[in-house]
């Protein structure tokens, strides 16, 4: 054996014990935390401290689609839910656009126009698309029952990773490829297959659970890049706002929650979140910005300045370098969350964090 080849064994040798150590540790630790979780899950009312109150809530049925303001929803597992009489759940994202030769996923970053899709339930079968100056199309949704017309595909998701879903149809996908593309073909439409799970733990996602260890495969949305849940306060909103020459909206920014009533960029150092009586998150990682940021809402256009994005990089940088790195250097604005408790969650609902043995 010549010294390339006990080089390259040694090396493979080493990288194979660090993987089986890194394992252990994350096994060992999951354990620890589970003990903690449960713990803090059961603490009484006097460990949680009221940080603010809802201001807004918002559910994007469809992927970088129109965002919808409600009053009341249900945090649950993988995401908002909005139940609604005679019409079928809506939940965050269980829609999502691709490309129909590569199955890959596509966002406002590749059409600013998907912005301005609307996407509601018509009855307990139908949705229908909508935007301006073009017809509605009203289509069947697929179910999961319906194994005689379903089509299940792949997506592709961030670093490659496989997301299973049921295809929409041919009509629906004429119409998101003419409004998207001016061709009458090219895209399709999905709804995410919920007897299939995503791991964002392993495979394609590992390098980014060795950074961020408190993400579980619980806590993925259903077509979210990352987690189920994105909030930040109004007071950091407000605080950029500032900071621009066009101030923007929420809904610009894209998050599932909006707290008012503490200081800006609070949210940065919540951990354990409860909203109103019952429903509990718990942050995973602070919300890399990217150029959808620059997407205004109202009319797809593409800020030519790079705003907000070009203020954000000059304040709200990630302080670690190994994580700032695997994040591209993108800046942070609101925090990723995942579920530990559902629940109901209204406007105006109090926000606390927890801080054991705290005094109201």
């Amino acid at each position: 054996m010549n010294e390339l080849q006990t080089f390259f064994i040694g090396t493979g040798s080493m990288t194979l014990l660090s993987f089986i150590m890194w394992y252990r540790n994350r096994k060992i630790t999951l354990k620890e935390d589970e003990k903690q979780n449960e713990k803090i899950l059961s603490s009484p009312d006097a460990s949680w401290k009221q940080v603010g109150k809802v201001k807004e809530i918002f559910c994007y049925p469809l992927k970088s689609g129109k965002g919808r303001s409600v009053e009341m929803c249900r945090f649950e597992e993988r995401g908002i839910t909005i139940d609604e009489p005679a019409v079928f759940p809506v939940r965050d994202r269980m829609f999502i656009v691709y490309e129909e030769q590569t199955g890959k996923f596509q966002t406002g970053r590749q059409h600013p126009k998907l912005l301005l899709v609307n996407l509601s339930p018509v009855d307990e079968d139908r949705a229908k698309l909508e935007a301006n100056d073009v017809p509605t199309c009203v289509f069947d949704v697929p179910k999961n029952t319906d194994n005689r017309s379903k089509v299940c595909t792949t997506v592709t998701m961030w670093f490659g990773e496989p997301v299973m879903c049921v295809d929409c149809g041919a009509e629906v996908a004429a119409w998101i490829s003419k409004y998207l593309t001016g061709s009458d073909h090219g895209l399709r439409l999905g709804v995410f297959l919920a007897n299939k799970d995503r791991d964002i733990v392993g495979g394609v996602w590992e390098e980014h659970t060795r950074l961020y260890s408190k993400v579980r495969n619980e806590d993925a949305g259903l077509f979210s890049d990352l987690s189920s849940y994105m909030i930040m306060s109004e007071a950091s909103i407000i605080d950029l706002n500032e900071r621009l020459d066009n101030p923007i909206g929420a809904l610009q920014l894209r998050p599932n929650l909006v707290v008012t009533g503490c200081e800006a960029y609070a949210e940065d150092e919540w951990e354990w979140i409860r909203i109103g009586s019952d429903a509990i998150i718990r942050q995973l990682k602070p919300c890399p910005r990217c150029t959808m940021t620059r997407i205004d809402p109202n009319t797809a256009a593409l800020d030519s300045s790079y705003e907000p994005l070009k203020t954000l990089r000059s304040y709200r940088k990630i302080k670690d370098p190994e994580k700032a790195k695997f994040d591209d250097h993108a800046p942070i604005m609101g925090i990723y969350c995942g579920l530990y408790r559902s629940g109901v969650v209204r406007s105006d609902d109090d926000v606390f964090v927890y801080q054991p043995n705290c005094i109201e």
